[in-house]
């Protein structure tokens, strides 16, 4: 019988000593939450330099950002299977090294700026947006309660105040 979940994670980056088994159990608690009953997950942790090139050849944006994430599925309405509860195929990129700088900035633990990048990576996928203030008040709430759930506290908002 094949797991219902297929998750790969891959640290390319040395800045931050990231545990693989600990961001697959983010990976699964997310997936879990929303009803998923299968997915394949790839998650590469990656630095500035490796998530710039990405931001600027699919958003033309020549910056680094904290996590880009594709929808990997092979139709349009796979997409829509996701959200209710069926498949996810994506892959999601994390940039350690905005983690730690952030992190430095808000007094935070860095594990708990990546795993935030986690999260909102897969929200993404399952359907969530933050292009609107209201949308991204909500995204951030359901991010802060997903990590409180995993035991990390609240981040995004602790790091706003």
């Amino acid at each position: 019988m094949m797991e219902p979940f297929e998750i790969t994670v891959t640290d390319q980056q040395d800045i931050l000593d990231v545990g693989p088994e600990q961001l697959k159990g983010t990976v699964e608690h997310v997936l879990h939450a929303f009803d998923v009953t299968s997915a394949q997950v790839s998650l590469a942790v990656v630095d500035n330099e490796q998530i710039r090139p990405v931001k600027r050849d699919y958003f033309d944006m020549d910056e680094a950002t904290d996590v880009i994430s594709f929808d990997l599925s092979d139709q349009a309405d796979e997409r829509s299977d996701a959200a209710s509860g069926r498949h996810l195929e994506c892959e999601i990129l994390v940039n350690a090294q905005q983690a730690v700088n952030v992190a430095q900035q808000s007094g935070q633990d860095p594990l708990a700026e990546l795993n935030l990048y986690v999260v909102h990576g897969l929200l993404h996928q399952l359907g969530y947006d933050d292009a609107t203030e209201q949308q991204a008040e909500l995204m951030h709430r359901k991010e802060d309660q997903l990590l409180e759930q995993l035991g990390f506290g609240c981040v995004f908002y602790r790091k706003e105040t």
